[in-house]
């Protein structure tokens, strides 16, 4: 329990370094969201059809070599588009051109232009004064302005919009009038604010024109995967081009919170003022004619009938362009066509409630950090992927059918740092696990039977049913020998003896259970199973007795008594495992065979014998020893007679 509430405590850090500490600084996996947002861009402009409802007049490249540089386009050039398109009955004209000058010279080359006619016409006019030459110089250049002729073409045609711009700079004023084009609500919280607006002359406005901002928004890559709908201009809300040309296809809109409705269709926006911008495809996914085509006569106007039609250009001269997510520039009129068939046809991207988001994430980082720390390591991996593997299908599948963009960038790092996690816990518990082995059994097995127990794969505290074979031994007299002795001398004899055991039961693989007084009982087929346990049992008794026979042998040269032992080896099946309490456990074998050894061993006294072994033991044996039946006897406990035997050890 106390492990699972380590585990549960490192996910719910991990949720909040996610979804708490990197919302504040969301640039951090903003780079790896946008690569998943573009990838599912990609794939669903893919399958989108040509769109037949906008029509762009497209200024390329052809038409500024036939028309020349666009910069010195008479405006009558745009009130003649202006007529044909009106005339094949469309919708609505949008205009991606800004008009915020007079169409005449001005400023340096207007003074150069006056002070060339005022010479030609001095050589061809005499006695004529400077004020009257000035006054005919200012009515010449005046004929080159077809602004009257642009107004006259965009009264006409009914429903135009032109554009305009928000700049930072306060410096840019509107022309006057434009209060008239402000919406009625105020902006919403995330509108973009600006304090410097540039609109088209006042010719040009009032009516049945209308203007929208044509400001676009890049996220930090610059690409542009959302438009604001609103814009903030010294806290009045600025329609944008899009949607201005939208509502007057439509004819009515209501706005209420995030919920904006055009034309009868319901849109969602996003922080109540961006749309997700739903391409509907790659470059020319709408009709384009070209400029020059349409005010020379090339093509019927009635491809404009019941279609909005948008100006604007796709010539690279002009660099009007935008970065696309699916790796492609297209022009900016087409940007503004793809928002328009947002807003009035085709459905509009949505964003997945964060909540439905962050609860998926909860479950599976919980989940797969209990797959990594508890599942062996070449089943967790896999079921990670699986997971990871289904939300990114989920992801993809909800975006191309529905259009409903899931976050996942966090759900899929989530994910990974908690296979990590739990790897690492998984880990670090193994690591303690080792240690707590190590220390364990450091004092009753030998270190190369350490390593094997760590290696084990099967290796378990946990209790479990193992056939061994169980020594004990035990030293003849001892209680009254400790009595004539000083406690000093006898702890010093009992260690000496206990080191000298110890080292040839380690030496057969044997693991020292417990030392009782002067008694030592062995385990022989664990921790780790061997299936000749009893072999190494009986070769341990009988080199402990003959290693025994030398120790003595020194002992009388020292004047000191010698040491009997009696051993006892019994084999069958016990329950074996740390067994005890919270404060304390011991590594330990329980049962009958364990019993029947301890009381076959005094019989070794009775018998005068070194070492018992019961039948038990002998048909485990596969090697040859000096074995002799002792007979049957009734141990205490017993119900039936057992059969031992006697081993030599000479």
């Amino acid at each position: 329990m106390r492990k699972n509430r380590g585990l549960f405590l490192f996910g719910v850090l991990l949720l909040l370094f996610f979804y708490v500490l990197l919302e504040f600084r969301p640039g951090i996996y903003f780079g790896l969201e946008h690569y998943f947002y573009d990838m599912r861009d990609w794939m669903k402009t893919e399958f989108e059809a040509e769109r037949k409802e906008i029509v762009i007049v497209d200024i390329d490249e052809k038409t500024l070599k036939e028309l020349g540089r666009f910069q010195s386009w008479p405006r009558y050039y745009f009130g003649k588009a202006i007529d044909e398109v009106a005339s094949g009955n469309s919708t609505v004209i949008g205009i991606d051109v800004i008009f915020s000058e007079p169409d005449s010279m001005s400023g340096y080359y207007r003074d150069v232009f006056k002070n060339r006619m005022n010479v030609i016409l001095s050589s061809v006019l005499s006695g004529i004064d400077s004020s009257r030459m000035k006054i005919i110089a200012d009515s010449t250049l005046s004929a080159f302005s077809f602004d009257s002729y642009l107004s006259s073409s965009i009264q006409k045609a009914g429903k135009v919009v032109l554009a305009s711009y928000l700049t930072p700079d306060s410096t840019d004023t509107p022309a006057s009038g434009f209060e008239s084009y402000l919406l009625s609500f105020p902006p919403p919280k995330r509108a973009p604010k600006f304090v410097g607006m540039v609109t088209p002359i006042r010719q040009f406005m009032g009516g049945s024109a209308g203007i929208g901002i044509i400001n676009s928004m890049q996220d930090e890559d610059g690409v542009q995967r959302k438009s604001s709908v609103f814009f903030n201009y010294r806290g009045r809300t600025v329609p944008s081009f899009d949607f201005s040309v939208a509502r007057e296809a439509a004819g009515a809109y209501s706005f209420r919170g995030k919920r904006l409705i055009i034309g009868g269709k319901h849109i969602h926006l996003e922080d109540r003022n961006f749309l997700w911008i739903n391409y509907q495809g790659d470059f020319k996914t709408f009709e384009y004619v070209s400029f020059v085509d349409l005010i020379k006569g090339r093509i019927s106007n009635d491809i404009f009938k019941n279609k909005i039609v948008l100006f604007g250009s796709s010539a690279p001269a002009l660099s009007d362009d935008s970065q696309t997510p699916f790796h492609r520039r297209l022009p900016s009129i087409e940007v503004h066509a793809n928002i328009i068939h947002n807003l009035l046809y085709s459905d509009s991207i949505r964003k997945a409630s964060k909540l439905y988001t962050i609860i998926f994430v909860a479950i599976a980082v919980f989940l797969v950090m209990w797959f990594s720390s508890k599942l062996p390591p070449y089943i967790s991996p896999i079921l990670t992927i699986v997971v990871l593997g289904g939300y990114f299908l989920f992801a993809f599948l909800q975006y191309l059918t529905y259009l409903v963009d899931y976050e996942m960038a966090r759900p899929i790092l989530a994910i990974a740092f908690s296979f990590g996690i739990g790897l690492t816990y998984r880990m670090s518990l193994l690591e303690k696990e080792k240690r707590h082995i190590r220390e364990l059994f450091s004092r009753y097995v030998p270190e190369e039977v350490i390593k094997e127990i760590i290696l084990s794969p099967n290796f378990s505290l946990e209790g479990e049913k193992r056939r061994i074979s169980v020594l004990i031994s035990d030293i003849r007299g001892f209680t009254t020998r400790a009595e004539l002795e000083s406690p000093e001398e006898v702890v010093n004899e009992l260690n000496a003896y206990f080191e000298e055991m110890a080292t040839i039961v380690f030496q057969y693989g044997g693991m020292i259970d417990k030392y009782m007084g002067d008694g030592i009982m062995c385990l022989f087929g664990a921790p780790i199973f061997h299936p000749a346990h009893a072999d190494r049992a009986l070769s341990s008794a009988i080199a402990m007795q003959q290693r025994l026979r030398h120790i003595n042998i020194e002992k009388k040269k020292q004047g000191k008594a010698p040491i009997h032992i009696g051993i006892a080896i019994n084999s069958g099946d016990a329950i074996i495992g740390n067994i005890g309490s919270s404060h304390r456990a011991d590594y330990t074998a329980i049962g009958d065979v364990i019993n029947t050894a301890s009381r076959l061993e005094p019989l070794n006294k009775e018998y005068k014998t070194e070492i018992l072994i019961t039948e038990a033991t002998r048909r485990k044996l596969k090697g040859k020893y000096k074995i002799q039946s002792v007979g049957k006897v009734l141990l205490k406990g017993k119900s039936e007679s057992t059969t031992i035997y006697a081993v030599n050890t000479n």
